[in-house]
Formats: structure tokens, C-alpha cells, sequence
């Protein structure tokens, strides 16, 4: 079966610990930012009790923007109070000292895999893709000398445009030469923006594609693509990694500049609802329930999710979505055949869709201020109904 994979915060020690023990409904893996795993030892302490690998994100993307003093993040050994540029990361030693800073902070913290360090690459000429390299050949040196023996995870982070197959050559390919060195035991995909534009079908067929193309070097997880991490596991992603209401969808540039700013509270989380496949805001899910029919199709059926039904979704919305989420998963991977999960995926996209739809025309109707995003979900269907018929056309071996 697919892997899960949930980001808990600093907030969800106690959740990730009630959800851990239940067998049908705890993540594959348990993945926390940076700063998490020292401000909140129990989340590590949890998962290691309960036999969850428990994954460090060193977010070393964000060296690439300006980050306010007073963000967790900054506080890192590994941070910097400015901006680095290729040319900085490229100095004699730099790239070595910032591996060895970032893999020995997580393994300081008990983390049961090694996260590379990574930036973000939005184009083949900024200097980034060298960046990238050095960074990745320095890791598998400290690596060695330290006689680690810990599992490797490469995040390859880009922007959506060098997902297309007419930039390989100067961006993925190069890449994936020296990963073939480094040989790590995953390839994390942060692919910024898939979902966005004005044609996202377009772009989640160049990010399948891409998918295809690094898992013939190794297994592949579709990082932050709670969204469209059902459609990245069906076109052969192993595993898709998101959080909890929060980031679901992959938006390196944006995660960066909102780091610019002091640190503020949390507001209201937002509800995920397993019909629409997506969270919305928690006001939006109290004013459209108010309708009885839509309700029914909103609220969660399942008795041992949610026993009170809108009550529960609205109170215990976590721990609900890491379950429906968990459920989703299992029926999109369950067929062996491709075709079958592509039109599972189908099925699902175009049932949501409608609904999406449906609740857009009421909430239009009833003057509320709600809207449900419906360009993923047509994306989403577009491209399952697409590769479910060309699978299906192949001629059998």
C-alpha cells in the first residue's frame, strides 16, 4: 500500500500521540519541521515508542530568502540571519559546513532517516542546480566519515516550470546524475505550483511525468501534495507527505517570504472534508453544514472516525483528517493495475467535483461567503480520465 505521510507542529504532541494507537488510522510516518523537533521533544518521543519513523525537515530552503529573527526557524544551528546566494553556498567549505550542520542536527534529534539539504530551483541559470549538487556530494561525504547508516532522503524542490520535459536536460537531468552518485534510499518531489495557473491539468501531467522519470532511480514521495497526493501515487509516487488542515499543497516560494514576518498565533484550523478531498476553512464548513442535504454529504460517515458526526468533524477535526486521509490512500493504491487506480482517482475527482459545485451554487444562492477551489479537482479528473483511457488502449505484453 501507499505511504502516508502527516507534519505534526509543536502543537500535536498529544493528538499524534492518541492517533499512534490506532493500527487503522496512524500515519506511515510522522514528518516535523526543523525548529519541531527541539521545541517539541514528545512528538519524537512518541513516534519512536510507537515504531513510526519519524522524518526532519530541515527546510534548508529557506537560507534563500530573508528570514524575521524572531521565526523558530532562525534559531537553527544551520540558519543564517540573511540571504545566501549560489555564489555564497559555493565558497570553499560552504556547502560541506552546511551538510554536516543539517545531518548532525538530525541525528542529534533522533531522526530515524536523513533529510538532504536542499534549496528551491525555479530556473536552470540561477546557479541553483550546482548549489543542489555540491550540497547533495558534501551530504554522502559527511555521511561516510561519520559511518552513518541511516536511511537518505533527497528532496528534489522545484519550481513547476522545470517539470516540463523540454528543460530535463539542463535542470533534471543534471540533477539526477549526481543523485545517481549519492544514491539516497528516497527522492522526496516538492514541486511548487502544480495546482495553480490557468492550466493545472497541464502541469500535474509534466509532475507525473517527472515522477515516472526520477522512480527509475529510486522510490519517489510527493512532498507537500496533500491535494494532489492521490493522483501523484497513482501516476507511481510511493507515498504523498502533507499536514493536518495546513499545507496541503507544495508552495515553496510562498513558505519562504511568509517567514519574513514575525512569528504570529495559529487562527482557526481548517476542516478537512473527505468528500471534497481538500480542508476548508473552519467558517466556511459551519455555514455551508447549516444545510441539511449538503450536510449529509459533508459530514463523515464513518462511526469509528467521527461517532457524532458534524459535531465530532468540527471538533475533533485532526485527528479526522489524518484517518480519512489514511482511508482515501488505501482505496486509490489498493488495485494492483494502474488503470484501476486511475480511475478510482477518476471516480473520486468527478464525485467531488459536483459536490464542489453544488456547494458553490448554494453558497452563491444564500449569500454566503464561501467558495471551494474546483480548478484542481477538473484538473485532477482530467488527467485520471486521460491516463486511465491511454493505459487501457495499450496492447497487452
Amino acid at each position: 500500500m501507499a505511504e502516508l505521510l502527516i507534519r505534526v507542529g509543536t502543537q500535536d504532541a498529544a493528538l499524534i500521540e492518541r492517533v499512534l494507537q490506532d493500527n487503522e488510522a496512524r500515519p506511515d510516518r510522522v514528518v516535523v519541521d526543523a525548529h519541531v523537533a527541539k521545541a517539541q521533544p514528545r512528538i519524537r518521543a512518541v513516534a519512536l515508542a510507537a515504531g513510526i519513523p519519524f522524518i526532519i525537515d530541515p527546510q534548508t530552503h529557506y537560507l534563500q530568502d530573508y528570514q524575521h529573527p524572531a521565526d523558530p526557524w532562525a534559531s537553527l544551528p544551520f540558519a543564517q540571519g540573511h540571504i545566501l546566494t549560489p555564489a555564497d553556498l559555493m565558497r570553499p567549505k560552504a556547502a560541506a559546513d552546511l551538510a554536516a550542520a543539517v545531518i548532525d542536527y538530525q541525528v542529534e534529534h533522533d531522526a530515524t532517516a536523513i533529510v538532504l539539504p536542499y534549496v528551491h530551483i525555479e530556473r536552470v541559470d540561477r546557479g541553483w542546480i550546482q548549489v543542489q549538487r555540491a550540497l547533495w556530494n558534501a551530504s554522502a561525504e559527511h555521511i561516510r566519515k561519520q559511518g552513518l547508516r541511516l536511511p537518505a532522503i533527497a528532496v528534489i524542490a522545484l519550481g513547476w516550470r522545470l517539470l516540463d520535459r523540454t528543460t530535463w536536460p539542463e535542470g533534471l537531468a543534471r540533477l539526477l546524475r549526481t543523485l545517481k552518485r549519492v544514491a539516497p534510499t528516497e527522492v522526496a518531489l516538492a514541486a511548487s505550483k502544480v495546482d495553480a495557473g490557468v492550466h493545472p491539468d497541464a502541469r500535474l501531467v509534466t509532475m507525473i511525468a517527472t515522477i515516472r522519470r526520477i522512480a527509475k532511480l529510486a522510490p519517489v514521495i510527493a512532498w507537500q501534495q496533500g491535494v494532489l497526493g492521490e493522483a501523484a501515487v497513482a501516476g507511481g509516487a510511493l507515498g504523498y507527505e502533507c499536514g493536518i488542515g495546513w499545507r496541503e499543497r507544495c508552495d515553496l516560494p510562498s513558505s519562504m517570504s511568509q517567514h519574513r514576518r514575525p512569528p504570529s498565533g495559529f487562527g482557526p484550523r481548517p476542516v478537512y472534508l473527505s468528500a471534497l478531498g481538500r480542508s476548508l476553512p473552519k467558517r466556511y464548513v459551519e455555514a455551508v453544514i447549516a444545510n441539511h442535504r449538503l450536510a449529509a454529504e459533508l459530514t463523515c460517515t464513518n462511526f469509528s472516525c467521527c461517532p457524532q458526526g458534524r459535531d465530532a468533524l468540527l471538533s475533533d477535526m485532526r485527528s479526522h483528517a489524518i484517518r480519512a486521509r489514511r482511508g482515501a490512500l488505501t482505496r486509490v493504491s489498493a488495485p494492483a493495475s494502474p488503470a484501476w487506480r486511475w480511475q478510482q482517482v477518476a471516480a473520486d475527482a468527478e464525485a467531488r467535483l459536483d459536490l464542489a459545485e453544488r456547494v458553490n451554487k448554494y453558497a452563491e444562492r444564500a449569500g454566503l461567503n464561501v467558495k471551494v477551489p474546483t480548478e484542481t479537482l477538473r484538473a485532477v479528473l482530467t488527467v485520471a480520465d486521460n491516463r486511465r483511457r491511454t493505459i487501457s488502449r495499450r496492447p497487452a505484453a
